[in-house]
């Protein structure tokens, strides 16, 4: 008799994780129409419930696919508010599901975190870590994006719990003046429903893919591979055009051009000294252009030259410049003039 109740249980156990919706499936099973109402600032009270601190913008949700048909992200976008959207793609450099085609979260593998997102039914969650190999806690929830829809029935089932918490929450929070879908999430235990379907889909990865899931993968990995693929193509094309030659010509020739003006209305000073020395304008008191020792420096061709003592130690005005002329302008334009 043990050995037949381990088998049903384990039966049972099985029911359960097949019958759980992957990531894709729940989003589609909503459809891409559903307004998702969002809360954050979540917390968890000891009854499994949650604490919301603040809303944030309603999004509708769309599942991206290849045109080959395989799900490989998602895209929410806010539907009154110019803020607030948000997404993930396995397309992209770094976000990635845990399990092809049982799908329980995609994150965003590049980040130390791992942060990224489930969806339960008609919840989604955001999460700020999920362990590369572990599973998501429900804790580390930061955000819930709630399916807005008629929940009557859920409503007056609570209601029948006459003195229960249940009821109680639900005569507390008709009185709030919160939305439907407010009052709705505050009433469900997120804990368990969270446990639940991560014990669950846990148990419906552990099933092996088929050779078609194989193909599928494939074909995802590929679609990555070929969008990096892609960007170089297109950069090699615009490269050989003749507008792009043409372009980088004129660049080259443009910084010709100012490499010639530059040495055309500059002359280098070349110290021959073993000491570091300053060379700065007639009557400066500020520092001016430092020549190391064998080293040589840039000065304007139309300005005489002259070398600086060090007065005192520190401040702009620690330099002075001497009557000691190094160079006279409009004399060496283009050229070399030593000091030595």
């Amino acid at each position: 008799m043990k050995k037949i109740m381990i088998t049903v249980a384990l039966i049972f156990t099985a029911t359960i994780a097949q019958a759980q919706k992957t990531f894709y499936e729940a989003l589609e099973a909503n459809g891409e129409t559903a307004i998702y109402e969002g809360f954050s600032g979540i917390s968890i009270n000891d009854d499994g419930t949650i604490g919301i601190v603040s809303g944030k913008p309603a999004v509708t949700i769309t599942v991206k696919k290849l045109a080959t048909g395989q799900p490989v992200g998602f895209e929410a976008n806010p539907i009154s508010e110019s803020y607030g959207g948000f997404g993930m793609s396995e397309i992209s450099d770094y976000g990635r599901v845990d399990s092809y085609p049982n799908v329980m979260t995609i994150k965003n593998i590049h980040k130390r975190g791992l942060d990224g997102y489930m969806v339960i039914d008609d919840l989604l969650f955001k999460i700020s870590y999920i362990p590369s190999n572990g599973v998501p806690k429900v804790e580390d929830v930061t955000a819930v994006y709630v399916m807005v829809k008629d929940r009557t029935e859920a409503k007056e089932d609570s209601g029948k719990k006459k003195g229960g918490f249940l009821g109680r929450m639900k005569a507390k929070l008709e009185a709030t003046g919160q939305s439907p879908t407010y009052k709705y999430i505050q009433t469900v235990n997120i804990e368990k429903i969270f446990n639940d379907y991560v014990t669950a889909m846990k148990a419906k990865q552990a099933s092996p893919i088929t050779a078609q899931d194989k193909k599928d993968i494939a074909k995802i990995k590929r679609a990555r591979e070929a969008g990096d693929e892609e960007i170089k193509r297109y950069n090699d094309s615009i490269k050989a055009t003749p507008e792009y030659k043409d372009l980088q010509r004129r660049i080259k020739q443009n910084e010709a051009n100012y490499q010639a003006s530059e040495l055309k209305n500059t002359v280098t000073l070349r110290n021959n000294s073993n000491h570091e020395i300053y060379v700065g304008r007639a009557g400066s008191s500020n520092p001016g252009t430092r020549i190391s020792a064998g080293g040589t420096a840039r000065w304007s061709c139309d300005q005489d030259a002259y070398l600086q003592k060090i007065t005192k130690s520190g401040g702009s005005n620690a330099y002075d410049s001497t009557n000691i002329q190094v160079y006279r302008k409009n004399s060496g334009c283009g050229n070399t003039v030593s000091i030595n």
